[in-house]
């Protein structure tokens, strides 16, 4: 994306929806946005999803559909997210076996929704699949950046190094191999995970590693949801002087604020009742809670 380009678009930093489609729509009207041919679009305006679409929500087969519509006609981007991930390991083993497709993507329950509202299409939901497959795992512009869970300089160092953005099959093979850099990385980036490896579980066959959640963000302004995990304080490479961060992924309780001189969180709870959020951010601007939009 050019200067010229960026500096003349506005950008809609959009929360976790986890397949809430109506509260999407409203926030999308609340934005300004208008439907046209299928697709939600602004003139000017570019919407941005960071990730976690599907699960939890009643209409992940319907929020998948809108998103997918907007990104092929220019008006999205987006990143995937932690339950995206998850979908793409359990089922990209089975895109040529309809049934065994099918039966992968119900090893979540939530993910039933999906199979039900395809079940009569099953060809539709392992296009809609591949698609998600072939979304960035980060977004590294001049003027926004754009995680799922956590931006560490060294991860996305790592990703870059290895020429993975998405989840293709050579990111796929490296985040199954566990431990691996290419694991650890894609955890901390998409899952905001880290690891500790302690002693005693150095010759354990399965687990070698102690895995938690961290809270990576500069200033504690907002509380986790307490129905989610709650992450443990960690430090991470973040130069003030880059572009801001947008994240979702913690399920965030409290009236939005940014957390930090160039980070804001995205994920208040739409998944438990919350409301959807969105940021407005026009590049150069400084990040400021008055341009949350609820």
């Amino acid at each position: 994306m050019t200067n010229a380009t960026s500096q003349n678009t506005t950008y809609d930093i959009i929360g976790d929806v986890h397949g809430h489609q109506e509260k999407l729509i409203n926030l999308l009207q609340t934005l300004g946005y208008t439907k046209e041919n299928n697709v939600w679009k602004q003139d000017g305006h570019k919407a941005v999803f960071v990730g976690d679409l599907i699960d939890k929500g009643p209409k992940a087969a319907e929020v998948l559909k809108t998103v997918k519509a907007m990104v092929d006609a220019g008006s999205t981007i987006m990143v995937i997210g932690n339950h995206e991930l998850n979908w793409i390991q359990d089922a990209a083993d089975h895109t040529a076996d309809a049934v065994a497709f099918m039966d992968a993507t119900e090893k979540h329950h939530s993910r039933r929704q999906l199979t039900e509202a395809f079940k009569y299409q099953i060809d539709g939901l392992i296009d809609l699949f591949n698609w998600l497959r072939n979304q960035p795992m980060y977004i590294d512009h001049s003027d926004l950046r754009v995680v799922h869970a956590c931006w560490d300089e060294e991860a996305i160092a790592t990703l870059k190094a290895a020429s993975i953005d998405r989840l293709d099959q050579k990111a796929l093979e490296g985040y199954r191999d566990t431990y691996s850099s290419t694991y650890l990385a894609i955890d901390r980036v998409v899952a905001g995970c880290a690891h500790q490896f302690p002693s005693k579980l150095a010759y354990d066959p399965n687990y070698r590693s102690t895995r938690f959640r961290i809270k990576w963000w500069p200033e504690d302004r907002v509380s986790i949801n307490p129905i989610e995990i709650q992450p443990a304080p960690a430090k991470v490479q973040l130069p003030e002087d880059q572009p801001p961060v947008f994240f979702g992924h913690y399920a965030m309780v409290g009236t939005p604020d940014v957390l930090g001189h160039n980070v804001a969180g995205l994920d208040y709870s739409a998944a438990y009742g919350g409301e959807l959020v969105a940021y407005r951010h026009k590049p150069g601007q400084p990040l400021d809670r008055a341009h949350f939009v609820t």
